[in-house]
């Protein structure tokens, strides 16, 4: 069945296109993230993504995952989260803390700072989508089974429709990535591809 979508109640959500994590010389560049987005054309094609839902009316935020220097924000509580510490990135107003330029926010367009995985972890996502009325969320982001999928789930559970974009995602590796789509997401979400949302938004 082809892919619907309610234009005035829809957001597409761009999350964690920061170029610590999507840049190759990104903070996190021997992580695996950036080659994977590269390999997978994923910055160009979730720029497509933004240029359909901006012509379709779609409201367009964006998630930006950032910590104050010294990460008070942040305990080293998970892997994850060491290597965070450990590498010393994802700082406001450094760099590595800014959109990468090929999918960067235009004016007006929502930027929502989070501080944790999810795109609702410590930040006002929820209150500006109820705001304007939204109930379906489009996902686009890096990494699959971090950003993306934690916030599928939290969606999920918070009333949303979540819609996973899985060629604007990427994650360490493509295993990781495929792992992420096929196992309990299609349970709590939509996965679909650029071109069928550019359909459905024509």
């Amino acid at each position: 069945m082809a892919l619907e979508i309610d234009k005035r109640h829809t957001a597409l959500l761009a999350m964690d296109f920061e170029n610590d994590i999507v840049h190759p010389d990104g903070a996190f560049k021997d992580f695996g993230f950036a080659k994977m987005v590269a390999d997978n054309n994923v910055l160009d094609k979730t720029a497509q993504l933004l240029a359909a839902a901006r012509g379709a009316g779609i409201t367009v935020i964006y998630v930006s995952v950032k910590f104050r220097p010294g990460y008070p924000e942040r305990p080293a509580n998970a892997g994850l989260w060491q290597g965070l510490h450990g590498a010393s990135a994802l700082i406001e107003g450094t760099w590595g803390a800014e959109i990468h330029e090929k999918v960067a926010p235009r004016e007006g367009e929502a930027v929502v700072t989070k501080r944790g995985v999810s795109a609702f972890a410590a930040s006002d996502l929820d209150q500006i989508l109820r705001t304007a009325r939204i109930g379906t969320l489009l996902l686009a982001g890096v990494a699959t089974n971090f950003v993306v999928e934690g916030t599928a789930r939290q969606a999920c559970d918070l009333g949303y429709d979540a819609v996973i974009v899985g060629d604007c995602c990427a994650s360490v590796s493509q295993e990781a990535h495929d792992a992420s789509l096929t196992v309990a997401m299609p349970f709590l979400a939509t996965i679909t591809t650029l071109e069928e949302v550019v359909a459905a938004l024509k």
